[in-house]
């Protein structure tokens, strides 16, 4: 069973704040390399697209964010471009199934439906975030894809093994388990369930993907790009999310070897800056937050 510390009553937050950051890239950089979410202002309340489509409260309000949290304007364009990435390529080498923990407002599954000719998707959040997104989309008249399915889940009562098997995942089959932006805010144990699940559904050719944040001490954190205004505002803007899992630098492969996982690969602040952040000039588009890393891991 996957347990968390919060029972969640109520859409998150977080995600929401997510989906808005990405509608903003989407709208300042209208490109498909830094702003490719099309689908994300759906999520957003009415008064939100009203006034965002003014340039000018587009670039005040994509400010505001950054001034409270430097860098993760720029961490979430890589982000969605990271885990866009895998899903494309899961869906063109036809993965059998692909597995969204936490969805939030991902637009994935709608985004490239065009692509998706036989695999699976699964989609898990709790049931408060995943109602407020089908009425949303339902509003929008966008239509719920074949091979998809919205799964509600209860992480601190439910077992993700049984609720994934009774909605038709087939264990033991090739899948890609997209974990963003979550394992953060869930303990060290529900970390370790997850991945556990993982490694037991599973076969081989699978994929784990999920975003992950290094310990820090405390007073370290000013040697980590925007790390010490991002506690304190996630302390003053979302109290009801706290961060609770990170794993200390160089201690990934340990980490994942734990649970019987091998590590493919493993993106440092850096590196996700030069992948993803490098505009035609190359030169980076911004900098990311320096509390994060990309990891993606397979069964041993």
């Amino acid at each position: 069973m996957v347990e968390t510390n919060v029972i969640e009553q109520k859409p998150s937050q977080t995600a929401f704040f997510n989906a808005l950051r990405r509608a903003l890239a989407h709208k300042i950089y209208q490109n498909k390399v830094f702003g490719p979410d099309d689908l994300a202002e759906v999520f957003l309340p009415s008064i939100y697209r009203l006034f965002l489509k003014f340039p000018k409260v587009q670039k005040n309000t994509w400010d505001k964010l950054e001034t409270a949290f430097p860098g993760l304007n720029a961490y979430l364009i890589a982000r969605t471009a990271y885990f866009d990435q895998l899903f494309i390529n899961a869906l063109i080498e036809r993965s059998h199934q692909i597995v969204i923990l936490g969805a939030g407002y991902d637009s994935r599954a709608f985004r490239f439906a065009k692509l998706n000719q036989s695999t699976k998707i699964f989609e898990l959040d709790s049931s408060p975030t995943q109602e407020r997104k089908k009425k949303c989309l339902k509003k929008a008249k966008i239509k719920t894809p074949d091979k998809f399915k919205f799964i509600p889940i209860d992480f601190n009562r439910e077992s993700l093994s049984d609720v994934l098997i009774q909605a038709g995942f087939k264990k033991q089959t090739s899948a890609l388990f997209l974990w963003e932006g979550v394992t953060y805010y869930l303990d060290p144990d529900s970390v370790a369930a997850t991945l556990d699940t993982f490694k037991i559904l599973t076969g081989k050719d699978s994929l784990i993907a999920f975003d992950t944040m290094v310990s820090i001490k405390d007073e370290d954190l000013q040697e980590y790009y925007g790390a010490k205004e991002f506690y304190q505002s996630m302390r003053a803007a979302h109290p009801d999310e706290k961060m609770m899992f990170s794993i200390p630098e160089g201690q990934i492969e340990t980490f994942l070897d734990k649970h019987h996982l091998s590590l493919v690969e493993y993106l440092s602040p850096q590196e996700i800056e030069r992948k993803f952040l490098m505009d035609e000039d190359v030169s980076s588009i911004g900098q990311i937050t320096g509390l994060f890393r990309f990891v993606l891991a397979a069964p041993v």
